[in-house]
């Protein structure tokens, strides 16, 4: 939309919104579509020779010649009065889309085709590093989030800062039984530096996990009011970036008081890939019984290819296949996960394959995880993990 916008009123610039000349471009634009349709309508009929189909192909071919006959017209005498500027841009436009799905389409294949290596890959172990900065509400639930995914223990590690609280280890050691001692970190090479340091001492890999879990107690409804924890939002920002690292976010908003005693794991699958692949080997990591993939289907064909693939790579966890109509996944989401945290005593972990890649690329990649992540971060009773799969 921002996009339109700019380009719009670069163009009532350019003609100073004179309406004669911006007449030109809905002109070309409007009967180059026509063309197309009418084209497109006459192979089709071609193709199927359905009953009636001579008849109907002629009426389309006679609308696309006069439709393609005024076109040619309009660029012809309007040249260079302003028509040159969508005569060019419109080639243009095609050869970029072009090449994006190209793009996709080559993205696409390597992902399939590096599924079996992330599946045969040996029994993923999972490592979890818990950020205290203060003792409040979110650090309590996310203390117990740590511990319902870490069989084998956690580490607990604080990053003193200016408005850190001095006494927070002796609380911390006071504040529950069988927790691990907090580690104060060194701050000399930068806050964030301090807890990256400690992810890069640790081992990672193809089976090898490493989990930040970043509590965040919210003052208001609002995704601005992150801005108040600038350590927090930097941690999340780099270590996206890192191989092996899942950010888990625990976000715990106000007025909402939940004391959580089940955790149901839930990731989200687009389709059967390496991302998808990885991301069920760090729940398998976790150790939590009640964990399912999650595929909102488009289509019935989309629900039947889902199972299919699914069954033919045999992943290790149950598939669930909901409809999502309209191809919007943002309603369906919320009223399914809304059943799970309708129970007070239950947490969900929505766990989110993200590819990360280099580059201009970055733009055309993750934007459906970055709409769940806005969706979901003000959810009650829902904590938000990235499973970043490396395409360099």
């Amino acid at each position: 939309m921002l996009v339109l916008a700019t380009v719009a009123g670069l163009l009532l610039w350019i003609y100073n919104a004179n309406t004669n000349s911006l007449i030109h471009l809905y002109v070309i634009g409007v009967f180059t579509a026509f063309t197309l349709s009418q084209a497109g309508m006459v192979r089709y009929w071609l193709r199927t020779r359905d009953k009636g189909w001579r008849v109907r192909a002629a009426i389309n071919a006679v609308g696309g010649a006069a439709t393609g006959l005024v076109t040619l017209i309009v660029v012809y005498t309007k040249f260079a009065e302003g028509a040159w500027i969508v005569t060019v841009a419109i080639p243009v436009l095609v050869v970029g889309m072009l090449g994006v799905r190209r793009h996709y389409l080559r993205f696409a294949r390597r992902l399939r085709a590096g599924t079996a290596a992330v599946a045969a890959a040996s029994m993923p172990r999972n490592t979890t590093l818990l950020v205290v900065q203060s003792l409040d509400e979110a650090t309590k639930e996310a203390t117990w989030f740590a511990q319902e995914t870490s069989p084998d223990g956690f580490r607990a590690v604080h990053v003193p800062t200016k408005a850190a609280d001095p006494g927070i280890r002796p609380r911390w050691f006071r504040s529950g039984d069988d927790l691990p001692q907090l580690e104060t970190l060194d701050v000399e090479a930068g806050t964030a530096d301090a807890v990256l340091e400690q992810v890069w001492r640790l081992p990672r890999g193809e089976a090898d996990f490493v989990t930040v879990v970043i509590p965040e107690l919210f003052k208001t409804r609002s995704m601005f009011d992150q801005l108040r924890r600038p350590l927090e939002l930097r941690l999340k920002l780099r270590l996206l970036a890192e191989p092996g690292v899942v950010v888990a976010d625990v976000p715990v908003l106000p007025d909402v008081h939940r004391k959580p005693e089940h955790l149901a794991v839930r990731v989200i699958v687009s389709d059967v890939n390496a991302a998808s692949m990885r991301a069920i080997n760090y729940v398998r990591a976790l150790g939590v019984e009640d964990a399912r993939a999650v595929h909102f289907a488009f289509s019935g064909d989309d629900a039947a290819d889902i199972r299919r693939a699914w069954a033919l790579q045999g992943p290790a966890l149950p598939l669930e296949v909901p409809e999502a109509p309209y191809r919007d996944i943002g309603l369906p989401l919320l009223a399914y996960l809304r059943d799970l945290t309708a129970d007070p005593d239950t947490a969900v972990l929505v766990v989110m394959p993200e590819i990360v890649t280099r580059g201009w690329r970055r733009v055309l990649h993750n934007h459906r995880a970055l709409y769940v992540k806005r969706l979901l971060l003000l959810e009650p009773g829902v904590v938000l993990a990235s499973v970043p799969y490396q395409v360099l």
